[in-house]
């Protein structure tokens, strides 16, 4: 017990801005949708939150250094908790854009901050199950942040404060801690040519996974708001309904799925998620009038399909990487998940809009998780698997993680 009593502050901080975080991916697209911009213009905005998340997770490993853990993170915080008020104070498109760069960034730094203060403060023994409740309370939190604002206008003021107080109040816990900051990270992505000789079949997941995943939950508030008109809450309610349901299926599959990947062959695993998210988003596609219990079931086996098959890219990588390799392959994927995430919003905004159907945003992703399930099978007609007794046991891995890699517990 004595590892969580020594992270309790750091998760505590992360649970706040998730909270924060789950408002903002509400607000953001359907505050834009009632400022008049366009489904594809949404995208590009969405796709520059990643551009931002990119450079910050690029920039704070040199940050850390010249600067501390708690300064980076204060920085940080404050700057996102300011940039949702200007949200507020300029409510238009331009300035949402270059608000949105920042808050990339910011988050980023935050992130890399707690994560890789966590893995520097746990014992190698309990990293694991610190990891795994690490990310249990962030992504409850991430889905409990937009019931907070459910039934309030989307460019209503108290959203936006919502999302700034949280971001204060993430800074308390790691101001007042009396836990020593651990030395500065000094890991560097791995290039991406040897990334993928390493393993190709890691690399083409994860990019599919942030381009399908952050393409799609990035439209999802539009998308929820036009399925889901009968839920109360107005459209920030059925957005948090929506996104609830996503994030639930995720949540349940993720660690079956991934103990299942450690006695097979891990590509064949992701192709069956792929699979199952594939069938689920075509069902979303055609079916876009469905009775509204319907979709919401659809959307969490999409949801238990597509958010879950990260890890196990991470975990098919650092199968076939040397023990000396695995932070920089795992900060490589981070970048390779970033670039797919820049590239997803925009397609996603676009087929929202498709002219000969209301479910271009899941017909777009079935036919790029099906592309994933495909690649995934030819993968394994090129290359063999792993032994099993070479395998390391999967672990939770999910986009957010630092950019050091560090708190992952096969990490020394």
């Amino acid at each position: 017990m004595s590892d969580y009593r020594n992270v309790w502050a750091l998760i505590a901080a992360a649970a706040f801005l998730q909270l924060g975080g789950g408002i903002l991916s509400v607000v953001t697209p359907l505050g834009l949708e009632t400022l008049g911009v366009s489904p594809g213009l949404i995208g590009a905005i969405a796709a520059v939150y990643a551009l931002g998340f990119m450079v910050g997770a690029y920039t704070a490993s040199n940050a850390v250094i010249l600067f501390g853990n708690i300064r980076v993170f204060s920085a940080a915080a404050a700057t996102c908790g300011a940039s949702v008020l200007v949200m507020q104070l300029a409510l238009d498109p331009w300035s949402w854009t270059f608000v949105r760069i920042l808050q990339g960034a910011a988050f980023a730094w935050m992130f890399s901050s707690i994560e890789a203060w966590l893995g520097s403060t746990v014992s190698v023994k309990n990293r694991g199950s610190v990891s795994g409740f690490y990310h249990l309370i962030a992504k409850f939190a991430l889905m409990a942040g937009p019931f907070f604002v459910a039934g309030l206008a989307p460019v209503d003021f108290r959203p936006y404060l919502w999302c700034a107080m949280f971001l204060c109040l993430s800074l308390l816990p790691v101001c007042l801690t009396r836990r020593g900051e651990p030395p500065a990270p000094s890991v560097e992505p791995l290039p991406f040519k040897r990334l993928f000789d390493i393993a190709p079949s890691a690399v083409i997941s994860v990019f599919l996974a942030g381009l399908i995943n952050s393409g799609t939950l990035a439209l999802l508030p539009l998308y929820a708001g036009v399925a889901l008109q009968g839920v109360s809450g107005g459209a920030t309610g059925a957005a948090a309904i929506a996104a609830a349901a996503v994030w639930t299926g995720g949540l349940i599959s993720q660690w079956p799925a991934g103990r299942i990947s450690d006695h097979m062959d891990r590509r064949v695993v992701i192709a069956v998620m792929g699979a199952v998210s594939a069938i689920a988003a075509l069902v979303l596609g055609l079916l876009p009038r469905m009775p509204e219990n319907w979709i919401l079931i659809t959307l969490a086996v999409w949801g238990a399909g597509s958010l879950s098959f990260y890890g196990i890219g991470v975990a098919h990588a650092i199968d076939r990487s040397d023990t000396a390799q695995i932070s920089r392959v795992m900060s490589g994927l981070l970048f390779v998940w970033a670039a797919g995430s820049v590239i997803g919003p925009p397609l996603s905004g676009y087929a929202f809009r498709m002219p000969f159907t209301e479910g271009g945003l899941f017909l777009l992703a079935a036919i790029s998780s099906a592309i994933l399930a495909v690649a995934m099978m030819y993968r394994r007609t090129k290359r063999q698997d792993v032994p099993k007794e070479a395998q390391e046991p999967w672990k939770i891995t999910l986009p957010s993680t630092a950019s050091t890699g560090e708190i992952d517990p096969r990490t020394e």
